[in-house]
């Protein structure tokens, strides 16, 4: 439960469930571009304690708000590493342990804004962040 735990404490912290706000609040860099290597859709690099996202420009809203969620799980449980590109949706039964860690970190943060009753779907949910269905095995409330 500790990664829930902080994701509670950054929403609490930040007054918000946006990825990219509370990412500029801890001072990391979004640089928006499309200079990253083919089906790479985002990555993290940290070099001496500052840290950049670079990000494809032409992703939708709520896949940009995922794939920053993801970075962002990057950002807190990997600190000092530059991670593995994110590829276009990393998906499969052989994701690192780091990437799938990053995954269930970027569900917790976006289900953190909602209001879930029983007819809540984690395919739907998945499927409206334009991620493929096979992701909601990361989407746990």
């Amino acid at each position: 439960m500790a990664l829930k735990d902080d994701v509670n404490s950054l929403v609490e912290l930040y007054g918000t469930c946006d990825p990219e706000q509370i990412l500029k609040n801890l001072g990391v860099a979004i640089c928006n571009t499309d200079l990253l290597p083919p089906g790479t859709l985002a990555m993290k690099v940290t070099s001496d304690k500052e840290t950049t996202i670079g990000i494809l420009d032409n992703l939708s809203e709520y896949t940009r708000k995922f794939v920053l969620a993801h970075e962002l799980g990057h950002v807190i449980k990997h600190a000092n590493n530059s991670t593995t590109f994110y590829r276009a949706f990393m998906s499969g039964y052989d994701i690192p342990k780091i990437e799938a860690e990053a995954n269930r970190f970027a569900f917790y943060l976006l289900l953190s804004g909602l209001e879930l009753n029983e007819s809540f779907n984690k395919y739907d949910f998945v499927r409206s962040y334009g991620l493929p269905e096979e992701l909601a095995r990361f989407v746990s409330i």
